[in-house]
């Protein structure tokens, strides 16, 4: 599938974010910028190919879509410290060619510490919270009773294993259809995130899923050849046991 509407003009798109038609608006979160920076002070190397395969999935956003808002729900960046160089260089980036091609307005996700030094060069502010259409859009790291709710922070994705052994890891969204909760995946490459049928209760990041009953939430897994509605988690632990 395409599309899918979970909210009133809100439709989850494959490409691990959601698409406002009215609005004219691409919501995307946890982009992580500087991952791999962060990695190689932990003595693991890995090619740079990140924020160049995040620019051309955003060129492919525009491209296909042609928002005029590109709403970003935090952790744009990785380290929670000071600006790296080479971090700040690439966000730097990602900014420039985004601010040239839409409006990019940014919601602060708790890895962005000082991003506001990096913003302001691009006239950007960076908001603790965003409303757009009636809808309120926060990273997710704080409690916010505000509905209905778009958030990310969580990274969800679900892990499939079929009989032989052979895995596929899938980015996914979640949606509590009661609570008006969307949790969006990560849009980075590399930040495939916490398997949701193998997580507790406890396990969650976000304060605003410890308190809602998230075996209720659907699962819409995003793939190379569409999105993939799985249902209820609930249901979907019965199969996966």
């Amino acid at each position: 599938m395409e599309k899918i509407e979970l909210l009133p003009d809100v439709y989850a798109v494959p490409e691990n974010c959601l698409y406002l038609p009215q609005e004219k608006a691409i919501i995307a979160a946890d982009f992580h910028i500087g991952y791999e920076s962060a990695l190689e002070q932990d003595g693991i190397h890995i090619p740079r190919f990140q924020t160049q395969t995040v620019q051309d999935a955003l060129l492919h956003l525009l491209d296909k879509y042609t928002p005029e808002k590109l709403i970003i729900l935090g952790d744009l960046k990785h380290d929670f410290s000071k600006n790296a160089e080479q971090e700040r260089q690439d966000i730097s980036a990602i900014l420039r060619f985004l601010t040239k091609n839409t409006e990019v307005i940014l919601v602060k996700g708790n890895h962005d510490n000082y991003l506001e030094n990096i913003a302001a060069r691009f006239g950007l502010n960076v908001y603790e919270q965003y409303e757009l259409a009636g809808i309120t859009l926060a990273h997710g790291h704080k409690n916010i009773l505000s509905r209905p709710l778009i958030i990310g922070h969580e990274h969800p994705s679900i892990r499939i294993t079929d009989r032989v052994g052979a895995a596929l890891k899938l980015p996914c969204f979640l949606y509590l259809r009661a609570e008006q909760i969307i949790v969006l995946p990560a849009f980075s490459p590399l930040s495939a995130g916490t398997d949701v049928t193998r997580a507790s209760a406890k396990s969650y990041l976000s304060p605003i899923l410890k308190a809602v009953d998230v075996t209720q939430a659907e699962l819409i897994a995003c793939s190379d050849i569409g999105l993939l509605p799985l249902g209820k988690l609930s249901a979907l632990d019965e199969l996966l046991r």
